[in-house]
């Protein structure tokens, strides 16, 4: 047998046995719970990865026992976007950061996005230079690069070129907005966002992107998002795969859920109407002359008949069905 084989079967034994020796410290895998195991990898066994939600981890030990876990690669089941409990903070903020065993062992995650946590990362000046609607809330950022398609005329033909674009991309609860950034002045230098580019969140269609570990993590994501009007890529900080699609994906599913229910809304108002209201309301020993506009607080005639009403002052739209939702509260 020559000596490369030895060498291959003696790494083999580490292996396993580095394998064992982290399920003995840690029974279940920290982030996902799983009791599955772990596989090791590296020289000498120096990275473990947990075999279901595929956390990747840097082994660190003091006198031959493991005394650290360093959080190398997200795991890959949206997880990483979760609220650590005692610290309040994201769980992929500790990607790349020495934590003592003890803390792998006692790990509790709050399995839902804290979004007023992500909202704090948020610039003031890309605060400032979007327009949001009045139900419309900022949720996430990333910085980094749009790559922009241009097409040009030149001698007759078309020709296709590529530039790049610094900003920011920007979640709401609404949309995915990219804003440029521009540099103004000449002596004094100060620089603006402008918004160039955003699709509604429902009519996201799929997205793609880089997946990396903590050696890359600052460094630029590609992230390709395809909606209605087709393929858009960006160059993105801090924005793995792992942590980019859980954020959007959860931000679109709200949407999508506050979108269903304006629609069943609708559909209650087209089929109860004032004068429904009024009798219901009468039957429950309540007898109202007048409405009082949830905008501007004028004072207006109720409504005879029909699904809704304008206030003549601020030109809010007044439904029979929100009203009636209030009355029913109060009878119950």
């Amino acid at each position: 047998m020559f000596y490369s084989e030895y060498f291959i079967i003696a790494k083999m034994l580490v292996i396993l046995g580095r394998s064992e020796f982290v399920q003995s410290e840690l029974p279940k895998c920290p982030i996902c719970g799983s009791t599955e195991g772990f596989e090791s990898s590296g020289i000498l066994s120096k990275y473990a990865q947990c075999c279901t939600c595929m956390s990747k981890w840097e082994l660190s030990y003091e006198n031959k026992k493991l005394s650290g876990l360093i959080l190398h690669e997200l795991p890959k089941d949206g997880s990483c976007v979760y609220t650590i409990t005692n610290t309040n903070t994201p769980l992929f903020d500790v990607l790349g950061e020495w934590l003592a065993i003890d803390f792998w062992k006692n790990l509790e995650l709050e399995r839902k996005i804290n979004w007023e946590l992500l909202a704090e990362n948020v610039s003031s000046d890309v605060l400032k230079a979007l327009v949001t609607t009045k139900n419309e809330k900022i949720l996430y950022q990333w910085a980094g690069i749009r790559i922009v398609c241009e097409e040009k005329i030149k001698n007759g033909n078309t020709v296709e070129k590529t530039r790049k674009e610094s900003g920011v991309l920007l979640l709401t609860t609404q949309r995915l907005c990219w804003l440029a950034q521009r540099v103004h002045g000449f002596w004094k230098q100060a620089s603006s966002f402008l918004l160039t580019y955003e699709t509604p969140l429902e009519k996201i269609r799929s997205m793609s992107g880089d997946t990396g570990d903590s050696a890359n993590w600052g460094s630029l994501s590609r992230i390709s998002i395809v909606d209605s009007r087709g393929e858009n890529a960006f160059g993105l900080n801090y924005a793995f795969f792992e942590l980019f699609k859980p954020i959007v994906e959860n931000a679109i599913e709200t949407r999508t859920k506050e979108i269903d229910a304006e629609k069943k809304k609708q559909r209650l108002h087209i089929m109860l109407d004032f004068s429904f209201l009024k009798t219901f309301m009468e039957k429950g020993g309540l007898v109202i002359q007048v409405l009082k506009c949830p905008e501007c607080g004028a004072s207006i005639e109720f409504p005879k008949s029909g699904i809704q009403a304008k206030c003549p002052y601020c030109n809010k739209t007044i439904y029979a069905q929100d009203i009636f939702e209030k009355v029913k509260s109060l009878l119950e």
